[in-house]
């Protein structure tokens, strides 16, 4: 049986190349595979795979997380793939992550919010091989309910099992380096706005095992709040005497 998919007007004349394209077009591959001429035909050419997109669909919570699994429903055999990205192993998406810090990719982040990543290891029999970082992956689910930035960052540390960070375009492997040099004068303002929203540095440190450095930096970030907060505080007397 012979056909043609549209996909964002690319021709597409397989299921399995469906499957490797709808990650570049994750909208307009919900749309089709929830149209009821798309799922009449899928029915009539493989009820196998009908009856998974429609068991997909019922537990998917979001449409990232339906699109997601739908994608290896047509083309089992993949590597990691997720709106407009591709990974040929887990410390490669380690490795994305970590690159971008301190910022955040959203879009990353759904391989946490929708437990994607878990998922992807299930089906391909990871979660048998890897057990360690399977079980990792899990926990690291939990605690995004908690805090999602440092599960965020975690996952990446853990994945790409890299001690380093960027920060301001300078790498540092040595903890009290980076410590000594984020006191300095005019540094320590411009670190602490960030650090303590973004989890960046205390993933790295958690990542390490740095307990003592967290405490250092926690009560950096508390000296600071308590000097901004005496500032606003003398301020507004000041404006109220005049």
């Amino acid at each position: 049986m012979n056909f043609v998919i549209t996909l964002e007007k690319e021709r597409i004349d397989s299921l399995e190349e469906l499957g490797k394209k709808m990650y570049l077009h994750e909208d307009a591959s919900e749309k089709l595979l929830t149209s009821p001429k798309f799922l009449k035909f899928l029915k009539e050419y493989d009820i196998d795979k009908y009856n998974k997109l429609i068991e997909v669909n019922h537990k998917a919570r979001e449409h990232e997380e339906f699109v997601f699994l739908a994608q290896y429903i047509f083309s089992p055999v993949m590597n990691i793939r997720h709106h407009g990205y591709q990974f040929n192993s887990l410390k490669e998406l380690g490795d994305k992550i970590i690159s971008f810090g301190p910022e955040i990719d959203v879009y990353l982040k759904d391989f946490l919010k929708y437990k994607l990543l878990s998922q992807y290891m299930v089906l391909m029999g990871f979660d048998k091989r890897e057990v360690l970082t399977y079980k990792k992956v899990l926990e690291l689910e939990k605690l995004f309910q908690e805090n999602e930035n440092k599960a965020y960052f975690l996952l990446g540390f853990v994945l790409s099992n890299c001690g380093i960070i960027t920060y301001w375009n300078k790498s540092y492997s040595d903890v009290d380096l980076f410590f000594k040099e984020m006191v300095i004068d005019n540094n320590v303002v411009s670190y602490s706005s960030l650090l303590e929203k973004n989890q960046y540095v205390i993933s790295w440190l958690t990542y390490l095992g740095y307990q003592e450095k967290i405490d250092y930096y926690q009560s950096i970030i508390n000296s600071i709040q308590t000097l901004e907060e005496n500032y606003e505080r003398r301020t507004k007397v000041s404006k109220m005497e005049k």
